[in-house]
């Protein structure tokens, strides 16, 4: 049975993270700051057909690893852990994993004595290939760090996301803050070209006019077959929306180019998460801080260079962050919160139809009072499942399932339908 489109309840709009911005401006200053880039925000929001460029032709095949993708275990499994250990910081979240062409995952997030806080630093972790245990946090970038390689002021940092290119270097994009709240952000490159054992300088991109301002993101890449990267990113301040920022790395650690590109202006949607299709197909599915709390889908069928206007789906969002996986057998994964306020539920819903109708599947957490959010979704060679997301802003998650388990789980909730 597919999920119910039922309308939810009228819900409170209240400022909920990240929008809350920790550490933000005094109202007079902060007004100021939207007035200056509200030009600028308009000008970005208001046509997704004017920037230059041409659309990919096709994109990469989703990289398999030596012998190409296992079929995975017949036999329901799923094992739990923990990214990060107990008391490594105050609070810990946005938490992101990557595959290495080594066979590890690596995983980054950051943590500090608060969201917002100056002392907030990346932290990365790395579970060797058949390893059970992450090995100790390892602090990437801090607010110093950022300063000193950015050579500009920074006040925080935030969201990351790591990735490996065709050409097999590791990247990561993240957040920093120079003045103001999350909607006062930029964004940053570094590379690696050991797996993520040491980082090229941060490398700040200009994308906005104006004071380059109110960039930010979450979720991972689609990479092209011309080496391109397409990374879903989002615009916060003055209007809220999100954008497609495509990368062409150069030959060294460096970016050699880049452009971004608007959606059609749909404000109150960001932290689009991506799922290729095939075939040129694209899925998008976005994080709702409007009224309607729903999660909003749209479609590319260009490789994600142009993009349908996005419309509501019959899932909630509590205007929380959300992740989307194509699974090795052509059907696509989600990972949400199903509530219309709170983040006090994890689950997983599973679409056949490419997105259109989803099947609820297992729960994950579910604790009244307590925050299960920022789940990030990734499938290995072995044929295994990987989720990371923030527990109870503690610590970071790990879960490991297979098909057989998530289809055991599915089977068991449309039985309780």
């Amino acid at each position: 049975m597919a999920i119910s489109s039922t309308p939810l309840p009228p819900v409170s709009t209240a400022p909920d993270h990240p929008g809350s911005d920790p550490g933000a401006l005094p109202t007079r200053q902060r007004l100021g700051l939207c007035g200056l880039t509200l030009v600028a925000a308009f000008i970005a929001g208001s046509d997704a057909t004017t920037d230059s460029g041409e659309a990919p032709a096709a994109l990469s095949p989703v990289p398999r690893g030596i012998g190409g993708l296992a079929s995975g275990p017949a036999i329901a499994s799923r094992q739990d852990g923990w990214v990060s250990p107990p008391g490594h910081a105050t609070s810990v979240h946005s938490s992101a994993l990557c595959a290495l062409p080594s066979g590890d995952l690596l995983s980054v997030w950051y943590g500090g004595s608060r969201e917002g806080a100056a002392d907030v630093a990346l932290f990365t972790s790395r579970l060797p290939a058949g390893a059970r245990e992450w090995t100790a946090p390892v602090v990437v970038v801090d607010r110093a760090m950022a300063q000193s390689e950015l050579e500009r002021a920074v006040r925080k940092i935030g969201n990351a996301i790591i990735f490996p290119d065709r050409l097999g270097r590791v990247w990561m994009v993240y957040v920093s803050v120079a003045l103001g709240g999350w909607s006062g952000s930029s964004l940053n490159v570094k590379t690696s070209r050991d797996d993520g054992r040491t980082w090229s300088e941060s490398r700040r991109l200009t994308l906005n006019p104006f004071l380059n301002l109110s960039t930010l993101v979450r979720n991972k890449p689609i990479l092209a077959a011309d080496g391109r990267i397409g990374l879903p990113v989002y615009h916060e301040l003055a209007f809220k929306f999100p954008q497609m920022l495509w990368l062409t790395p150069g030959e060294d650690e460096g970016v050699k180019e880049y452009r971004i590109r608007n959606l059609p202006a749909k404000h109150g949607l960001i932290q689009p998460a991506l799922a290729a299709l095939g075939e040129g197909r694209v899925m998008m599915v976005l994080r709702d801080r409007s009224r309607t709390r729903r999660m909003r889908t749209a479609y590319s069928s260009d490789n994600g260079w142009t993009w349908t206007d996005p419309v509501d789906s019959a899932l909630p969002n509590p205007d929380s962050a959300l992740d989307v996986l194509r699974l090795r057998d052509g059907r696509l994964l989600l990972v949400y919160n199903h509530a219309a306020s709170g983040r006090d539920n994890l689950r997983l819903a599973v679409s056949a139809d490419v997105g259109r109708t989803w099947r609820p599947g297992p729960l994950i957490e579910a604790a009244a009072a307590r925050e299960y959010s920022y789940p990030f979704l990734l499938e290995t060679p072995d044929g295994l499942i990987h989720l990371s997301y923030t527990w109870e802003r503690e610590r970071i998650k790990h879960i490991t399932f297979n098909l057989a388990w998530l289809d055991q789980g599915t089977a068991r909730e449309a039985v309780a339908q």
